[in-house]
């Protein structure tokens, strides 16, 4: 019997027969499965999940992926959608079948809002900002009659298309934002299940980004309509302005009630006044501004209601430390006053050259008056509101009526709407910022010192914000060689600070610091009581008690003087112990002085009297017995090029400039106080200082010290002597200490490890303030110096407090310096 050996039969068969048909597609089939799979999972990093969640058309300029799957699941192409953009809506309606109806809102103010995008970058709609032709013989020439008429027709109807999405993008995100406030009249509402949003305090991201609709559409409804109207954009084609009233018989145009800021209407300041009437093709909308002066004021010139509206969204702020915003509902703005005040390097030189004031106009400004030198904010901050008129659903989205609401985000920190409070947005560093960036202060400053002027530069007071009677106020003076932009960081940390936001106002003094100290703290106390009488001649605001003085350097030494009662002119024999003088010179100095000044001006001048309103005062840095840093080689060799403006207005008349060019008498004690600049008195040997160094301040004044010193070492000797008031520097790393790295090297290599490693520190920190709340020894004062101002000069008994802060002269903008001045206001509130 023969057995048939199965693996060749098999061998033998396959090389005879081919695969089955069916066997061929089998594995086809398997080959193909996993290509056929509808789902695919891949890791990506959660930034990127984060970001496509939360991503709109606002933000990513791609639609959301709810809108985005709205449109899936309904069958629409997006393209098409937006070729097609009407019949889109209709069969996007369609395929909404779930009858809570709010969800859906958000995705058609999406898509409204990405149709108004679309229209915008079109060329139908840029040829509404295109220019007329320059030269008519070439490509650029203008077109046929009929072809101009065609062009014409096609940027109406997409400019007419642009407005509407726009309106009905705000329409739909409005209605969806307050949807639990409106009446559900659309058929098929179920209210009894309708979501509530209020009783949702966590918004989801389809909250967040409908809000983003709702702002950026409004943000681009509110600027391009005041370009529109002031000509310089026609996006908003079709506009008919008509301009209201703003009851001018109670309008008062002073000076004062602009600085005072006083309501020009019966009211509160937060109700809102009806400017301006604008139509849009069949849209109707309506202006509101605060009642307030300074925003009404230029609503009453009749050519616009407010002037240069930019919108933080097209801002970018650098430079500031951090931004201050307030969280909440609107756009942000900020309205420049065509007449507010701006000093530049080219304005300064142009003054120096022609002898005039860059901003004073043919004899209708009078310097030597302080009220002349008041300057309320010249950016008025704004939160602009679009709410369209309607009770329910339907007859807000059908609306043709929107009114647009701009409120002072100072005085309105909320808004009622269909009677619900939402928290108003705010930006409070955007028109602190835009002052800065278009005032060059700190080159102007420097410009002050050393350009030789006929005239003086009297000191000038600039309000951050409108006045209000019920903030205290804050009051900075710069140091020498300086300007308010020294302040940036402290101003902007206490506008990014609600409480002190809420407090106080700050007033800042620019003054320039070549004058003589003396007639410098004259002028610029004169500015103060000025300010003080305009904004309350009765004296009963908040405004006008327990004010502050916070001073850096020379500002310190003035502000010393504007705290005391002291009689200067009882010290002036002392002056000349060593009979420098003889009597004639020294009656000759006195009689020039009172030519100058007059008798009464003169005691003003040197009799000293505490501002009454002022009841804390914090000194930073303060020479007040002088510095022998003003007479090393450099420094002196400096104080020659600054140069004393002997044409003070009303205040050094020929009388003392004939002195002034005797040479020596000006090294003179009496004739030094006024004829040496300020950089010079600055000495610790200087006649201002030998007058001053001892004043004593008012007994209801409470005052702080804040004092540098340059050496770390001395320093964290300090902090070990009063640990309890300590604070250690973590602004920076610190570098290891090279030894140490040297130990670790080894230890690495020969491989062992030291049992201290895990819990030693890498580097020692830094000491950066010390809170004194004891006496320090003499050894340590005598050697406690900023690099320029010795602790000896700067402390003072009596200081309600003491803090040494580890850094240089220029502490105004340390960090530590910054929180210990918060410290002391938010102290002063609780006292």
């Amino acid at each position: 019997m023969t057995f048939a050996n199965p693996i060749k039969n098999m061998v033998t068969h396959a090389k005879k027969t081919p695969f089955s048909i069916t066997s061929v597609a089998l594995i086809a089939a398997v080959a193909l499965l996993p290509a056929c799979s509808t789902v695919s999972v891949n890791k990506q990093a959660s930034a990127k999940t984060i970001t496509a969640q939360r991503g709109n058309i606002v933000t990513t300029k791609k639609l959301s992926s709810d809108t985005a799957s709205a449109l899936l699941s309904a069958g629409l192409n997006e393209q098409a959608c937006m070729q097609q953009f009407d019949l889109c809506l209709t069969q996007l309606t369609d395929s909404i079948l779930n009858e809570h109806y709010r969800p859906a809102l958000a995705v058609f103010a999406e898509l409204h809002y990405a149709k108004a995008r679309q229209l915008s970058a079109s060329q139908d709609c840029r040829n509404a900002l295109a220019r007329p032709p320059l030269d008519p013989y070439y490509a650029n020439a203008p077109l046929e009659d009929t072809e101009a008429k065609v062009q014409q027709e096609n940027t109406n109807r997409c400019l007419t298309g642009y407005q509407e999405r726009l309106f009905d993008a705000i329409k739909s995100s409005y209605t969806y934002l307050f949807y639990d406030s409106l009446t559900h009249d659309f058929e098929g509402a179920d209210q009894d299940k309708s979501p509530s949003q209020a009783q949702n305090r966590i918004p989801n991201d389809t909250d967040i980004q409908t809000q983003d609709i709702y702002n950026a559409a409004s943000n681009d409804v509110i600027t391009q309509l005041y370009r529109s109207t002031n000509g310089s954009n026609k996006l908003m084609g079709g506009t008919k302005v008509d301009y209201l009233p703003t009851s001018a018989s109670h309008l008062n145009d002073s000076n004062q009630a602009a600085i005072a800021n006083y309501s020009p209407l019966k009211g509160k300041p937060t109700e809102q006044v009806n400017v301006m009437k604008i139509q849009i093709d069949d849209y109707d909308l309506g202006v509101y501004l605060p009642n307030e002066n300074n925003y009404l004021q230029n609503a009453h010139k009749q050519t616009s209601a407010l002037a240069d509206l930019v919108s933080t969204y097209e801002l970018r702020l650098s430079g500031l430390n951090s931004i201050s915003k307030r969280p909440g509902l609107g756009i942000s703005l900020v309205a420049s006053l065509d007449d507010r005040y701006t000093t530049t390097i080219r304005q300064l030189l142009v003054s120096s050259l022609s002898g005039r004031l860059a901003n004073e106009k043919d004899g209708d400004t009078d310097e030597s008056k302080p009220s002349s030198r008041i300057y309320p904010t010249g950016h008025l901050l704004l939160t602009g509101l679009i709410e369209p008129s309607g009770d329910s659903v339907l007859d807000v989205l059908s609306s043709r009526k929107l009114d647009i609401h701009l409120y002072n985000p100072y005085q309105s920190e909320s808004v009622n709407i269909l009677n619900s409070d939402y928290p108003l947005a705010a930006n409070f560093s955007a028109g602190y910022g835009l002052w800065l960036s278009e005032n060059q202060l700190d080159g102007v400053g420097y410009l002050n010192l050393i350009t030789r002027q006929p005239e003086a530069r009297l000191p000038k007071l600039f309000m951050l914000e409108p006045y209000d009677p019920n903030k205290r106020v804050l009051i900075m003076l710069h140091g020498l060689a300086s300007s308010p932009a020294t302040w940036v960081n402290l101003t902007n940390d206490i506008l990014n600070d609600d409480k002190l936001r809420d407090n106080y106002q700050v007033w800042q003094i620019f003054y320039p610091t070549n004058l003589p100290i003396l007639e410098n703290r004259y002028q610029i106390q004169q500015l103060i009581n000025s300010t003080y009488e305009q904004t309350d001649p009765k004296v009963q605001n908040r405004a006008s008690k327990n004010s502050v003085i916070i001073s850096h350097s020379m500002g310190a030494i003035i502000a010393r003087m504007m705290l005391s009662d002291e009689n200067l002119v009882d010290d002036l024999d002392r002056l000349d112990d060593q009979n420098v003088l003889s009597d004639s010179e020294k009656r000759k100095i006195r009689d020039a002085l009172k030519a100058s000044f007059g008798e009464d001006q003169l005691k003003e001048r040197f009799e000293l009297k505490a501002l009454p309103q002022v009841d804390t005062a914090v000194f930073l840095s303060a020479p007040f017995r002088g510095t022998d840093y003003a007479d090393r080689w450099f420094t002196r060799a400096l104080r020659r090029i600054v140069y004393l403006p002997v044409g003070l207005v009303k205040t050094v008349t020929d009388n003392l400039a004939t002195i002034a060019t005797q040479g020596d008498l000006a090294q003179n004690p009496l004739g030094a106080l006024y004829l040496q600049n300020g950089a010079s008195q600055l000495s610790d040997k200087s006649s201002f200082i030998q007058l001053t160094k001892d004043i004593t301040i008012n007994d209801r004044v409470t005052y702080h010290s804040i004092i540098a010193n340059n050496d770390a070492d001395i320093t964290k000797g300090l902090a070990q002597m009063q640990p309890a008031g300590a604070k250690v520097d973590l602004s920076q790393a610190v570098e290891e200490d090279t030894e140490d790295k040297e130990e670790d090297t080894e230890d690495k290599a020969v491989g062992t490890s030291s049992p201290s490693d895990s819990s030693r520190l890498s580097a020692q920190p830094l000491v950066a303030a010390v809170t004194v709340n004891e006496d320090i020894s003499q050894a340590l004062t005598e050697r406690l110096s900023d690099g320029i101002v010795p602790y000896t000069s700067a402390h003072l008994d009596g200081a309600a407090s003491e803090t040494i802060i580890s850094g240089g002269h220029s502490i105004q903008t340390n960090p530590q310096t910054i929180l210990t001045l918060r410290q002391i206001l938010h102290k002063q509130l609780q006292e």
